[in-house]
């Protein structure tokens, strides 16, 4: 990835003060404790800011040795890709050393802190965690109230990942070309186009980038092709911690039992029971992984409508090779929190 400047006529603020730097900085993202890591030294810091509806674009380097700590980021969303030098990032209970060819991703519910290198230099990609929220639901037919946790190591030698910046990289050179990411582009075309440019890429990361949210999105699968279809799948997910019978999906789709079946072994390979039973586990792979499910392995398989917690067990280690107790202990670790 170039080194070059990125956003060069979108300059937000160049400064060699460390209050102002703060205070400008802040201004796009969030309120942080920003301090020289030596004292003696001077800030030489630039900020490029393209704003977006829901996602912005930035160019930001300090130009000298930074201690960093937002806490909580809390409404988005960061994407870090480092050009230059290198940077210590902590996300909850992850540390990941940053340098090129190796990003991360802060989650909005756990605490930061970070040390940028003298030459450290990121392309940063802030998305709205309402709208990251919004796009994942849309993708796995869900409502998620938990909240999303990505793994915060952003490795870009995986293919799904490269996509990813590759994606992004295209978005920084439409905006320095006023393509997108303008904020004077907010009516008509120009905002439909700059929507889906940004729910694009809010997908590519979704898609490519392992979170709690990753195995409900690969089990939703592709949107259903007919009619019918989409009405037996919308009865399975909206009644998938309780008990139905193949013969009500059926009445709710409007057609046979035997309709059904073949329909969905030619769209999905599997039968309407097996559907349900792996986006049920998916559900639950979810919530173990949030970091929020304080009361255990059972709470969650109880919740999400499995009432025989050693099938459960079983079912869910067939589907992902672990048991649900190390989903649940991993995401402990991302959050720092205890498990019960």
């Amino acid at each position: 990835m170039s080194s070059r400047e990125r956003l060069g006529a979108l300059r937000l603020f160049q400064s060699e003060a460390l209050d102002e730097a703060r205070d400008f900085v802040a201004r796009a993202f969030c309120p942080h404790r920003l301090d020289l890591d030596r004292p003696a030294t001077r800030l030489a810091a630039i900020h490029n800011h393209a704003p977006g509806r829901e996602v912005s674009l930035n160019y930001l380097r300090y130009g000298a040795p930074v201690a960093i700590e937002p806490g909580e980021l809390s409404s988005f969303y960061l994407v870090q890709m480092p050009v230059e030098g290198s940077a210590d990032v902590r996300n909850g209970g992850r540390s990941v050393q940053v340098a090129p060819g190796l990003g991360t991703i802060l989650n909005p519910t756990l605490h930061t802190r970070m040390r940028w290198s003298e030459t450290c230099t990121k392309l940063l990609v802030r998305i709205d965690r309402a709208a990251l929220t919004r796009v994942a639901e849309s993708l796995t037919g869900h409502h998620l109230s938990a909240p999303i946790l990505f793994e915060p190591e952003l490795r870009f030698d995986r293919p799904v990942t490269a996509h990813f910046r590759t994606l992004v990289l295209a978005c920084f050179a439409a905006a320095e070309a006023g393509q997108a990411f303008a904020a004077s582009r907010d009516a008509g075309g120009d905002a439909a186009r700059q929507r889906l440019i940004e729910e694009g890429l809010i997908a590519a990361l979704l898609n490519g980038q392992p979170s709690n949210v990753q195995h409900a999105i690969a089990a939703a699968g592709a949107p259903p092709s007919s009619r019918q279809l989409r009405r037996a799948c919308g009865f399975i997910d909206a009644h998938l911690a309780g008990a139905f019978t193949i013969a009500d999906v059926a009445g709710a789709a409007g057609c046979s039992v035997r309709s059904l079946q073949l329909a969905f072994r030619d769209r999905f390979g599997t039968s309407p029971l097996q559907y349900w039973r792996r986006r049920r586990l998916a559900l639950a792979r979810f919530h173990l992984g949030s970091g929020e499910a304080g009361e255990g392995v059972g709470a969650v398989a109880f919740a999400t409508g499995h009432g025989h917690l050693g099938r459960f067990a079983t079912d869910y280690r067939t589907a992902f090779g672990e048991p649900p107790s190390v989903t649940l202990r991993r995401a402990a670790e991302l959050t720092g929190r205890s498990v019960s």
